[in-house]
């Protein structure tokens, strides 16, 4: 395939236009990611020490959560690309910053309202509960909660998966701001720095002993992914364009993704400290760029392939299109589940296995995060997206690349 083909596919819905263009490819490796979280968050947690397909499958759905790290891959590509090229127009923080808050404030803090506000009232709970809900809160409201879980232990209900969430918001407060200052050579370069020093801190931290859960919660040990996405959109714009991005990208990511996976299977079947330390420390950045290999053949596949099929196919659209809401809502409804059925966190056996309800647990809770996520779009989340009116891209953007003239030009030299 030509750089210039490549380049058009990956630069499709990198910086936006008034009319947000959707790339279906980007649609279905966001549905992916949220498949493998929902499959990891949901399935019941009951089949450790079984032996045969019990045991099999739960360690197999426990291998989902690396959907986190694909959803920070793919979202350090897109907000840096947008970024990068709207850096030099008017009113550029405002926009960006206006179009985040109408697109994530709404869902979260009304999820946060509902967990403070509604939650505590509807059903009793413990003293010591409710006073581990009021010792998160400002760490929660605050986009601070992976922090606030760290210092002060997980909350009560069912909010520990925002912990991804403030990560992301985290590197949104700051990213803007230098990538408005450094120019884009120095910027990648800033990036393989980054990447470098938060590889350097995970192994420091293991090796003087320091808690383990730092490195799975707080960003400095997190933001690999959303670095490594950063260089990959900056290299787009730079010369050689996507040829120079696949020139680098593809050898590290076949020779990260074996080893990456190897890893994995070993951290879940062991459940040993060390292979935790392992995963902590060198193998985030083997399990990151083998997510950037993917996200580039996600983007990088012929028509009529079978990868192309399954990224572009109606149900990973479908699946990414919503994955925000799903992300959100997903761990209140398996809560609700719980709690009014407390039989879905031990599904009892059926013909001597507990895969067949667990597999209903997994399928009933999915079905109705799907239909709330749907209800949340057309409902709510999508009458704020109408203020987005107000925070236009302050610079034209081609139809046929998704990119700005000059860049678009720039990318393919």
């Amino acid at each position: 395939m030509t750089a210039q083909a490549l380049e058009t596919r990956l630069a499709r819905g990198v910086a936006g236009s008034s009319t947000e263009p959707r790339v279906p490819a980007l649609d279905g490796v966001r549905g992916l990611a949220i498949t493998l979280v929902l499959i990891n968050n949901i399935y019941p947690p009951t089949h450790a020490s079984l032996p045969g397909a019990g045991g099999f499958v739960w360690h197999l759905s426990n291998l989902g959560w690396v959907g986190v790290d694909l959803f920070f891959v793919l979202s350090g590509f897109l907000i840096t690309g947008i970024l990068s090229d709207t850096k030099n127009g008017a009113h550029y923080l405002r926009n960006f910053y206006g179009r985040r808050i109408v697109r994530i404030f709404p869902l979260f803090y009304g999820s946060l309202f509902a967990v403070y506000f509604i939650i505590p009232h509807l059903l009793p709970h413990p003293a010591d509960a409710i006073a581990q809900l009021h010792r998160l809160q400002w760490f929660e409201w605050l986009y601070m909660g992976n922090f606030g879980y760290y210092l002060r232990g997980y909350p009560p209900f069912p909010t520990v998966h925002f912990w991804s969430l403030a990560v992301e918001e985290q590197f949104y407060f700051i990213w803007p701001f230098i990538v408005l200052l450094v120019r884009r050579d120095r910027l990648v370069k800033l990036c393989a720095a980054l990447i470098a020093c938060s590889v350097g801190l995970c192994g420091l931290w293991v090796l003087t002993g320091q808690d383990p859960k730092a490195l799975y919660l707080l960003t400095p040990f997190r933001a690999q992914g959303l670095l490594l996405g950063a260089m990959m959109a900056l290299t787009l714009r730079g010369p050689g364009g996507a040829a120079a991005l696949a020139r680098w990208l593809k050898p590290a990511a076949l020779a990260c993704a074996g080893p990456a996976l190897a890893l994995m299977i070993w951290t879940e079947l062991s459940r040993s400290d060390l292979a935790s330390a392992a995963v902590g420390s060198v193998g985030f950045p083997l399990i990151v760029f083998a997510l950037g290999g993917l996200l580039l053949a996600a983007l990088d596949a012929p028509p009529g392939s079978r990868t192309h099929r399954f990224f572009t196919s109606t149900t990973m659209r479908f699946m990414g299109r919503y994955s925000y809401a799903m992300y959100i809502l997903h761990e209140f409804v398996l809560w609700g589940f719980n709690t009014a059925a407390p039989w879905t966190l031990a599904p009892p056996e059926v013909m001597g296995s507990r895969v067949p309800l667990g597999i209903v647990v997994l399928v009933g809770v999915t079905g109705v995060t799907i239909a709330l996520s749907l209800l949340s779009w057309h409902l709510y989340e999508k009458q704020f997206l109408k203020l987005k009116r107000y925070f236009p891209y302050a610079r034209e953007v081609r139809q046929d690349t998704g990119m700005a003239p000059d860049v678009a030009t720039a990318a393919i030299r």
